[in-house]
């Protein structure tokens, strides 16, 4: 009890004691009436009524202001922290220039795995990058100049040693990128509008990139449309000679995916309804491209694209391309994608034995998935997948695969762990392949 509140009992217990004292005075000289005295005691029972309302209101005034002060000091106390650390962070690491306008982020990932391959004749092991999905590092700057519009920046690099897609059986350690194993992978400005689209200037993905790669499966860092990622540097073994070929898996199998990343100017208009059209130039070609992404309903996701590309630029072979893909996935984890593509030869172009090409090159692909999550740490992913090519290196080429991945995703650890397996086959006119079975396990890391 604080010292006001003794004070007020005090107080209280005296002025009732005195108010007995005068009444048993009264009582003995039988001076005092009894309506006198009745009058008395009301007086008396008022005031003590009061007096308590007072001191509990007192106490719980006293209760507010010792709260309130635990509160200041405890806000003092995390303003102190907050100074110490702003105080213990490097001025230089990240400076900006324009205040609380611009934003920068920094972001990367690496990507290990370990890959074996059997190409009917040997066995060979490597421990590689994972060109599903590069080793990388990135920053992304934004100024936000008005409610509208925004300019931003994008810089990100690659650095692969012994990507997946080029080791082979005579060569265990290639580097990526120009030979140093870096490679500029977007070097951009971007310039975006709610109202008006956004224009992209300098290195980066064209409009149609990525369009034969729509995939909800959450499988596609270990295996999707692009087959050629895992093991496209190994070289397929003819048993007619017995020996091994100069052909690769890389060489006969495709997803026909665009122009891929460029130096260019691209364009995407706002969305409507789900529906984005993008259009970009690069020396000498161009290309458009239709994306669309919604969910139907509480149980339905659904993403699509379809391209038209002019690869002349990038390619000595190709004068038109057309592809497309698209992946559905239901609330139940169960998992649906397709993609497919047809390229336009050049007229004049020959086969390897001399004779005139005819015929166009084409690709399907099919994957169906499944998506649980039966582990606190994350979702767990699984899928088979089959692609078929033809004519693309040759006429008369028949190339097939059937893969299996699984990926265990662990967010809180910004890290999926991943195991893949693909069986391939090659028909050739007038050879004899053997089949190329490939295996490759690994873990990718986030920041």
């Amino acid at each position: 009890m604080t010292p006001k509140m003794r004070w007020i009992r005090t107080c209280v217990i005296l002025t009732c004691t005195a108010c007995f004292i005068l009444l048993g005075m009264a009582g003995t000289a039988g001076a005092v009436d009894e309506k006198m005295l009745e009058r008395m005691e009301q007086i008396i029972k008022q005031q003590q009524a009061q007096i308590e309302a007072q001191a509990k209101a007192l106490e719980k005034l006293q209760q507010q202001v010792e709260a309130l002060s635990e509160k200041a000091v405890q806000e003092a106390t995390e303003a102190a922290k907050a100074e110490v650390a702003k105080a213990s962070v490097p001025p230089d690491v990240l400076r900006t220039k324009g205040g609380d306008k611009v934003s920068v982020q920094l972001y990367g990932q690496v990507n290990r795995a370990f890959l074996a391959a059997d190409d009917g004749d040997s066995s060979d092991y490597y421990f590689v990058d994972n060109d599903n999905s590069s080793s990388r590092i990135g920053l992304i700057g934004e100024s936000k100049v008005n409610d509208d519009i925004t300019i931003g920046t994008r810089m990100e690099f690659e650095y692969q040693s012994n990507p997946s897609n080029l080791v082979n059986q005579d060569d265990k350690n290639p580097d990526g990128g120009d030979g140093t194993g870096f490679d500029e992978r977007w070097v951009d400005a971007q310039f975006t509008s709610k109202r008006y689209g956004k224009l992209y200037l300098g290195k980066g993905s064209t409009a149609s990139d990525g369009t034969s790669e729509v995939d909800l499966s959450g499988t596609d860092v270990v295996g999707y449309s692009s087959i050629g990622d895992m093991a496209g540097g190994i070289l397929f073994y003819d048993d007619d000679t017995d020996a091994r070929s100069a052909t690769n898996i890389g060489s006969v199998f495709s997803n026909f995916d665009g122009l891929s990343r460029r130096n260019r100017a691209r364009y995407d208009s706002p969305e409507f309804w789900g529906f984005t059209l993008s259009g970009s130039l690069v020396s000498d070609g161009g290309d458009v491209a239709l994306r669309y992404a919604a969910k139907w309903g509480e149980d339905w996701k659904f993403a699509a694209a379809a391209a038209y590309a002019n690869p002349q630029a990038t390619s000595d072979t190709v004068a038109n391309q057309y592809n497309g893909s698209a992946s559905i996935l239901h609330s139940s984890g169960i998992n649906f994608t397709v993609a497919g593509g047809y390229q336009d030869l050049q007229s004049g172009l020959l086969n390897p034995n001399g004779t005139s090409r005819d015929d166009d090159p084409t690709f399907y692909y099919a994957k169906l998935g499944y998506r649980a999550k039966w582990f606190e740490i994350g979702e767990s992913r699984f899928s088979v997948d089959y692609q078929y090519v033809e004519d693309l290196a040759q006429d008369g080429d028949e190339a097939k695969t059937v893969g299996f991945q699984f990926v265990q995703d662990i967010p809180e650890w910004g890290s999926e762990y991943y195991l893949g397996y693909r069986w391939h086959e090659l028909d050739r006119d007038f050879t004899d392949y053997d089949d190329i079975n490939a295996l490759m396990t690994g873990v990718r890391v986030k920041f």
